[in-house]
């Protein structure tokens, strides 16, 4: 070795205490996935809507459910399980806005045994629900826990992360949302009928009680360590997350005290500005929208009122409200109900095939993004929507359960490589550096919005409209694949003030 190359800085791995760290905090995310798909399979037999029994020669009320008081399902129609369903991304956007603030005031782990506590709760309100009302809040309450995690997921994961991993770490945030919907599909193969149902809910508290105890073996993120002014903890923790590398702990942690100037008293808001947000990897962009929003120097009111922020505003309007009408989350909240209409026998084990390629799609989406460009991945994909959507309608029409299968799977699979991972990152991206903590802010809020819309929705018009449901979301994918073309500029290595908008 040269005296040259010894001299040169190692290159950051992936430590055992690191790996396992990102691990605990993406238990929030499979938390996420998991509890917005949780109603997909049983959401029929829990409804009343259909009977299977696993147990020919057993009733009921002869199990240990039925023995201890809980009701075989709930009668409720399509359209209160449509409310139950979306009533999910309510909770989930009063629990992202309020994250980011309260993670910043007592830190990323103590909030996050907190929102551990709010997941456990919901789930057991869900799990013992005999009433429509206890249904609706158990949803409500998870989806606050939920909304939290995808806010202080990725923030923990980008904090604990050297800079030159955080873009393959991030993308594990994402990754584990689909396991969590996986895990979900998996598990209904099992328990998603009218005796066992309730276990499904129960799973969910059993996933936020393992997070809660895995907490207790991982340190607080030594970025707010450091913001509180410990400064010996923070290097502390890097220490142990770096492989014992005390050198390259304490330039980390002198980094982010300098980033702006800033002593060891410094202002912490200012360190987090330049340490993660607009100019961290794509997995990370979304990770401090709550945190920026409440400290932004810009108001609410003239990001909508200043004409020189009505452009990105627009485009960040349509992007992510887009990835949701183009209809993603009638097969994520309701897929097993679109296809057993077809292959009533089958529905659960081809959700469970959808949900697999959901999860390996995504790896995929991770290495395109920065290699093709934002704006091509998402006119490509949205595009593919709009023609598998088409043939989607087709085979329900048509009574034709092999072009139902395939062109629902390469649905998922066209979105997961697009429309999915690209909306959050590109919003920071298409605003102005003053206006990014309040656009993600603001993109996230809209988001939900178009969620509850679908979530609430889809089963009304699903009944009917039946099939052809599904060509309105193919008619509204082929015409924001058009605004894509004509209006939204690439972003790929350029910032709000660098992009050419068209008139």
């Amino acid at each position: 070795m040269t005296e040259r190359q010894a001299l040169m800085p190692t290159k950051p791995k992936v430590t055992p205490s690191l790996a396992f760290a990102t691990l605990v905090a993406c238990f929030g995310s499979i938390q996420y996935g998991y509890h917005m798909a949780e109603l997909n399979a049983p959401g029929q037999v829990l409804s009343c809507s259909e009977f299977i029994n696993p147990w020919p020669e057993t009733q009921y009320r002869n199990t240990w459910l039925g023995s201890h008081g809980f009701k075989q399902c709930i009668k409720i129609s399509e359209q209160q399980i449509g409310l139950a369903t979306s009533i999910f991304s309510i909770g989930g956007l009063v629990g992202s806005l309020y994250a980011g603030r309260l993670a910043d005031r007592y830190g990323r782990k103590r909030y996050s045994f907190t929102n551990c506590i709010v997941g456990i709760v919901g789930s057991l309100i869900l799990f013992r629900a005999n009433t429509y009302a206890q249904l609706v809040w158990g949803r409500l309450i998870v989806g606050m826990c939920c909304g939290s995690s995808i806010v202080v997921t990725p923030l923990f994961i980008n904090e604990i992360s050297p800079k030159e991993l955080r873009g393959s770490l991030g993308s594990m945030n994402q990754v584990c949302i689909n396991v969590g919907i996986l895990l979900t599909q998996f598990l209904a193969l099992i328990f998603a009928d009218s005796f066992r149902w309730r276990w499904l809910m129960l799973a969910g508290a059993l996933l936020a009680l393992v997070n809660l105890f895995l907490l207790f073996k991982v340190d607080e993120s030594p970025l707010w360590l450091a913001s509180q002014g410990d400064i010996d903890g923070a290097e502390s923790v890097l220490q142990s997350l770096r492989g014992g590398d005390l050198h390259r702990s304490r330039d980390e942690v002198e980094e982010w005290l300098t980033a702006r100037g800033s002593s060891r008293g410094g202002s912490y808001y200012a360190v987090m500005r330049d340490a993660s947000p607009a100019n961290a990897p794509a997995s990370q962009q979304s990770s401090l929208r709550s945190s920026e929003a409440f400290n932004a120097d810009l108001s609410l009111l003239k990001y909508f009122t200043d004409p020189r922020y009505s452009k990105s505003r627009w485009a960040v309007t349509a992007i992510l409200v887009s990835q949701q009408f183009c209809g993603i989350n009638s097969i994520i909240f309701y897929g097993v109900k679109v296809i057993s209409g077809q292959l009533p026998q089958y529905a659960l084990a081809v959700n469970f095939v959808i949900s697999i390629v959901n999860v390996v799609a995504t790896f995929g989406a991770s290495f395109l993004v920065d290699h093709w460009g934002r704006k091509p991945l998402l006119i490509c994909s949205a595009a593919a929507m709009s023609v598998a959507t088409t043939f989607v309608s087709g085979g329900i029409v048509a009574d034709n359960a092999g072009v139902l299968v395939t062109f629902t799977i390469i649905y998922v699979a066209v979105f997961a490589l697009g429309l999915g991972p690209i909306p959050f990152l590109v919003i920071s991206e298409l605003s102005p550096p003053d206006a990014s903590g309040i656009a993600q802010s603001y993109g996230t809020t809209c988001n939900w919005i178009a969620t509850f819309i679908v979530g609430y929705g889809f089963p009304s018009l699903h009944q009917w409209l039946q099939g052809y449901v599904f060509l309105v979301f193919a008619v509204y994918a082929a015409g924001f694949a058009t605004y894509v073309w004509y209006k939204i500029p690439e972003t790929k290595g350029k910032h709000g003030a660098d992009l050419r908008w068209r008139e």
